[in-house]
């Protein structure tokens, strides 16, 4: 039992290592891709940092500072999730193309999907992280 559980435990720390690595890299990817992004971010920095960035000490406060960079990640979460499908159970009964799918089901949704859907997101296809600036939300 002991070591199942360990088995699991060891799984589920590998998950989220698994899911933070994915979306750092991703953003990083994103910022290469779109250089106007990357120099957008750049002076974010260095107006909240100033000359010092580099040895700045990071606190609570300024990275809640950082608006543009919350965009960039959300925006890149949103074109590739880390956790491309998620697993629910029907709580009732669902309705979906004629068909009734009754509660107690497992269902799988494909957050690509959603996040990829026109009729929720315009221009699905392009990185904007200004989909997810105050005057958009």
């Amino acid at each position: 039992i002991r070591l199942t559980i360990g088995r699991i435990e060891f799984s589920g720390r590998e998950f989220a290592l698994d899911t933070t690595t994915s979306r750092i890299s991703f953003t990083i990817w994103h910022l290469a891709k779109y250089q106007d992004v990357q120099q957008r971010l750049y002076e974010e920095i260095h107006r909240i940092l100033g000359k010092d960035r580099k040895t700045a000490e990071l606190t609570n406060l300024k990275i809640q500072e950082f608006e543009y960079l919350d965009m960039v990640v959300k925006e890149s979460l949103r074109l590739i999730p880390p956790v491309p499908i998620i697993g629910r159970c029907l709580l009732e009964d669902m309705e979906m193309n004629g068909v009734t799918i009754p509660a107690g089901t497992n269902i799988s949704i494909k957050i690509c999907n959603i996040h990829t859907n026109p009729k929720i997101w315009p221009n699905p296809e392009k990185f904007d992280p200004e989909r997810f600036s105050e005057t958009n939300e």
